[in-house]
């Protein structure tokens, strides 16, 4: 009827914006005070104001504008005002007190935490703020609890079985505390359309839940000046469907089709290289009409390094970046797992040393300068690489030979006490301070007091991006401190910090572009109604930029099909639309994405391609450009040392080892850095596998130690073998690591039984040494004379030959053996190919020379701790002294010959 609002839908080459300045310039002229437009979100609102202050060009009344959630929070505020919004976290602790009430319930309250709850709080809250947006009657969830058999769990059968109840009274419980959630606030609006809008305009919205369509629909039928105003290009939309029955439809359309460019990458750096390349192969016109788009927020920190700092222009960022990605995080995440791991007064050296090399710690000035902070952390981390895995922090603070070695390398004087005041600090700030914390109100209070501590003491306030990392840790701090739960308190500190980390996640830092200048850099929801002339699309792959994987939800499918909620394949529509408007409002669209074995473009852009091929009749007709990346460096930054009468008498030093000779033939860079310049891989706090290999060591030698020089029976050897283990295994666990728990614990019981196993296997006769020390000295062509040595693990006899054993504690002896086979080669790298390690050879040359011993008498093994695997160097056909004479001994001196050439 005549009295009834319009659906308007202009193509998606008009710029929306655009075209409602113009409607309200036509129908309003220069007074929109009685005007209201609403949009998805509030983005659009900046620019319809610039538009219509620039084509007014003197004061005006603005028109009210809103974005789709201000606008439902005004409907609902007029019918129920001063109620506070709360978040799913506090939902689902709403819900753990109602649902531990329940009888039968599987989350009694005397032996259920919160944090147990957490999960199925946050999953029965989804469903009942789904119910509410989608008004779905009470009545409706009779019988919800039907047997689904075995498709669900028994938790989820009793939640669906309860659905009614849990609802009710979770509604009550928020009307009895004046509190609300975004679901309650749609379902308010929607029974609250009395409210009178002059005249409204709904621009640019898609896909609606049923608490928006009934307000829409309303509005639509009560007031010929309200307008839903939408784009399309003529393709058919399920969304669109239903909204031409509220009301008439007046289309304008227009034939117009962007210039589209696929770029296929390997990873996200590969993709920002090929954007770099495009946006800086011509100098950048009218940037405020190019557009980045990041499905994936964290593609924006590579994107800012490696490409906005190569432009010379402005860019505008608009879009929610994870907390969870800040180094602010890190540095909260550290601090509570420090205090979760503590174990009485002591903590963990591992994550103590987390926190002190962190950025923001490393550089905290307070006590001390930042520079003299930073020799500080690095002296603790010294003292702490050669200690116990747990520390006390006053064990740190009175540790003197810390703060001494600090002040040798400081280049003013410092005296003893200011270093160790400056780690008092850093204690008392990062560590001291969570100890005590128990509720959410303290946890709170602690956080606003280490981000001020940090503000104002260490260097962060200079890092790009701080203003809207800090301003958003202030506010989930505030969060914390109002929170239903703030004064909730917790069994243990890692559940309250299993619930803070939770928040942390969740949050989102908004980077809020007010400036329209600039290039603009959004996320695909912060696109919606905007039109740019040129469009970059990055991570355009399935399962980023769209996902048609059903809805993680504690309801059925055929549940949600009976209730009438959304099914998957509408959000999947609601992604195809956004992606559709975004790439066709544009005149040049490049969409990149990543191509590996494991990812795939989206099927949106396949769906793109296979409808341009048909329009134009030909198969590959968007060809893909392949983004390649050069990263391997040219023939001209070859690594080289020249030979200087230096290095060669650094090398006339080096008593030439099995591991500095196997180094020197798998890569001579390599030997250098160790053997000449001896530079040392900086130590980790984790056992790793060099330093288990050094406690097999050790237990090897211990328990091996009391069968030199004595001959022992078969039965002997095997019963003190049994016996002495797990004493040994004590011994040297506890020299290298102090009091043995957790994973130090599970490793030595996991020795204890893989040596047991290997051991008691065979009688290897009698035991001659262990850990001796061989050397020896070779002339070489030159007049050179080499020194040779090597360090045997053990050395056995069985009346008839002597075996040299040497331990592996890795479980492929492949990498260290020595095939005895025709080894004429010409050139070390052939050599390379062919030997894996000189090791066995050169013991059995430097035994015969040291003990005057006959090679034939000689031979040596590998022997893994690991598997028990073992490998002889000789078979009982060898013919040893000619193998040593002829073949080895030639190849040696040529290595070393090479060495010193």
């Amino acid at each position: 009827s005549s009295d009834m609002g319009r659906i308007i839908e202009i193509p998606f080459s008009r710029n929306i914006i655009e075209f409602v300045a113009e409607k309200l310039l036509e129908e309003e002229k220069s007074d929109f005070s009685s005007v209201t437009v609403v949009f998805p979100h509030k983005r659009p609102i900046l620019y319809l104001r610039q538009i219509l202050s620039s084509r007014i060009g003197h004061p005006f009344f603005p028109p009210r504008m809103l974005s789709m959630d201000e606008f439902i929070s005004t409907l609902a505020m007029e019918k129920a005002p001063g109620i506070r919004k709360i978040d799913n976290l506090e939902s689902a602790y709403l819900l753990f007190q109602i649902v531990s009430e329940i009888p039968e319930s599987p989350w009694r309250k005397s032996a259920t935490s919160f944090s147990e709850f957490l999960f199925w709080g946050l999953k029965i809250g989804e469903v009942i703020d789904e119910l509410d947006i989608e008004l779905v009657e009470d009545s409706r969830l009779t019988g919800t609890g039907e047997s689904w058999g075995e498709t669900v769990s028994k938790k989820t059968q009793f939640l669906l079985g309860h659905l009614r109840e849990i609802r009710q009274k979770f509604h009550i419980v928020l009307e009895r505390e004046r509190l609300t959630t975004r679901a309650q606030e749609y379902a308010r609006a929607a029974e609250n359309t009395a409210v009178q809008f002059p005249a409204i305009y709904f621009v640019g919205i898609f896909s609606m839940t049923e608490a928006e369509k009934r307000v829409i629909r309303h509005f639509l039928s009560e007031s010929q000046r309200a307008y839903l105003i939408r784009q399309n290009d003529g393709s058919k939309w399920k969304s669109f469907e239903e909204m031409d029955r509220w009301a008439e439809k007046e289309v304008i359309r227009e034939i117009s089709s962007p210039e589209i460019s696929l770029h296929s990458a390997f990873n996200v750096h590969s993709e920002v290289v090929r954007l770099r390349e495009i946006l800086t192969s011509a100098p950048l016109q009218d940037c405020e009409r190019i557009a980045i788009v990041l499905p994936e927020p964290e593609t924006l920190i590579p994107l800012l390094s490696g490409v906005m700092t190569s432009l010379n222009t402005d860019y505008n960022i608009t879009m929610g970046y994870p907390a969870m990605r800040t180094p602010l995080y890190t540095l909260l995440e550290i601090i509570t797992r420090l205090e979760e791991t503590r174990i009485g007064d002591s903590y963990s050296a591992r994550d103590y040393l987390s926190l002190l090399m962190h950025p923001l710690v490393k550089n905290f000035g307070y006590v001390i300068e930042p520079v003299y902070m930073r020799i500080l952390a690095h002296s603790v981390e010294e003292f702490l690489l050669k200690g116990k895995p747990f520390i006390k922090l006053d064990e740190i603070e009175q540790k003197n030979e810390i703060f001494e070695r600090a002040a040798r390398l400081a280049e003013r004087k410092i005296s003893l006490q200011e270093f160790r005041e400056g780690i008092k600090n850093v204690h008392e700030i990062f560590v001291r301070k969570i100890k005590e914390v128990k509720t959410f109100h303290h946890l709170g209070k602690v956080l606003e007091e280490i981000l001020t501590f940090l503000l104002r003491h260490s260097p962060v306030a200079h890092y790009p991006f701080s203003v809207e990392f800090f301003h958003t840790f202030f506010l989930l701090s505030d969060r914390l401190r109002n929170s239903l739960l703030r004064d909730e308190e917790f069994r243990s500190s890692g559940e309250l910090f299993e619930l803070f980390r939770y928040l942390a996640r969740e949050t989102k830092i908004p980077f809020q572009g007010i400036p329209l200048k600039g290039l603009q850099i959004l996320g695909p929801l912060e696109a919606r109604c905007l039109s740019f002339r040129e469009v970059f699309l990055l991570d355009s792959n399935e399962g980023i930029l769209s996902s048609a994987a059903p809805e993680d939800s504690l309801l059925p499918f055929s549940l949600r099909v009976e209730l009438g909620l959304p099914l998957h394949y509408q959000k999947e529509e609601l992604y195809r639309y956004h992606f559709h408007s975004l790439i066709f409002s544009s005149r040049k669209a490049h969409i990149f994405y990543r191509e590996t074995e494991k990812e795939l473009r989206s099927h949106l852009i396949e769906k793109l391609v296979w409808e341009k091929e048909k329009s134009v009749r030909k198969i590959g007709f968007i060809k893909p450009e392949r983004v390649a990346l050069n990263l391997l460096p040219g023939s001209s930054s070859s690594f080289e040392v020249p030979k200087t009468s230096e290095v060669l008498g650094a090398l006339q030093e080096i008593s030439f080892s099995p591991t500095a000779l196997n180094s020197y033939l798998l890569c001579p860079a390599s030997f250098y850095f160790a053997h000449v310049l001896r530079l040392k891989e900086r130590k980790e706090m984790e056992p790793d596998t060099t330093l288990i290999g050094i406690i097999l060591h050790k237990v090897m030698e211990k328990l091996y130690r009391p069968f030199v020089g004595i001959t022992l029976k078969e039965t002997d050897y095997f019963r003190h073998l049994k016996e002495n283990l797990p004493g040994v295994l004590d011994t040297v666990f506890f020299e290298t690591f102090g009091e043995v728990y957790g994973e130090h614990y599970l490793l030595k019981e996991l020795v204890l039984i893989r040596l047991k196993d290997i051991l008691l296997r065979k009688f290897p006769g009698n035991t001659i040494s262990v850990e001796e020390h061989l050397s020896s000295s070779l002339k070489l062509k030159n007049g050179i004379t080499v020194y040779l040595s090597g360090h045997t693990d053990r050395i056995d006899y069985d009346g008839k030959e002597h075996t040299i054993v040497d331990y592996k504690s890795g479980r492929n002896l492949k990498w260290h053996s020595f095939e005895v086979s025709d080894l004429s080669f010409s050139g070390r790298t052939q050599l390379k190919r062919k030997i894996k390690s000189l090791q066995l050879p050169l013991y059995v040359f430097l035994y015969h020379r040291v003990h005057h011993i006959a090679y034939e008498d000689i031979n040596s093994k590998l022997l893994s701790l690991r598997t028990g695997e073992e490998q002889m160097l000789f078979s009982t056909s060898t013919n040893r002294e000619k193998f040593m004479e002829e073949t080895f001994l030639p190849l040696l001196k040529s290595l070393l010959q090479e060495i010193f050439d």
